[in-house]
């Protein structure tokens, strides 16, 4: 399962490089303990423009990173685009390069992948990657109820 990073896990704090301001979303503890316990492969794929924006710098990135994890628990994948909207990239969402990416690293299969996140770009690069995309009805609401929907096989 991938998650967005701002809005879905964590609360969104535009460009955000300080470890300090990280909060979890609600019941996104919950949630991942019990893809945990179920065994499921936990990744994070999110656009961070603010470095091609020359607004963060990598390591600041990598600092809030480490601070989720110590707040919600390890990921078995990070996939982050660090790149500006205008320069293309394929993996920027909602193209589907992160999805891929993370999909490639802890082996899962498409028909087996679920994207959630807060935004139309969150369900999108689900789908250009060829998987499920679920929206949270509004940043970091209902997160908990997606997760165990999804594990009712809904």
């Amino acid at each position: 399962m991938l998650f967005d990073r701002d809005g879905t896990l964590v609360e969104n704090i535009p460009y955000n490089g300080d470890p300090r301001r990280v909060r979890p979303a609600a019941g996104a503890r919950r949630a991942l303990a019990e893809l945990r316990a179920r065994g499921v492969a936990l990744g994070v794929v999110t656009n961070q423009s603010g470095v091609g924006r020359g607004l963060l710098e990598r390591s600041q990135v990598r600092a809030v990173h480490e601070r989720v994890a110590e707040l919600l628990g390890p990921f078995d994948v990070w996939a982050v685009c660090p790149h500006a909207p205008w320069e293309g990239c394929p993996c920027r969402k909602p193209a589907p390069g992160l999805v891929l990416a993370a999909m490639a690293r802890v082996g899962a299969a498409p028909d087996r992948t679920v994207v959630i996140g807060d935004a139309p770009t969150d369900v999108g690069t689900a789908y250009a990657a060829g998987v499920r995309g679920v929206r949270l009805p509004s940043p970091g609401v209902g997160l908990l109820a997606a997760v165990r929907l999804l594990l009712r096989g809904g």
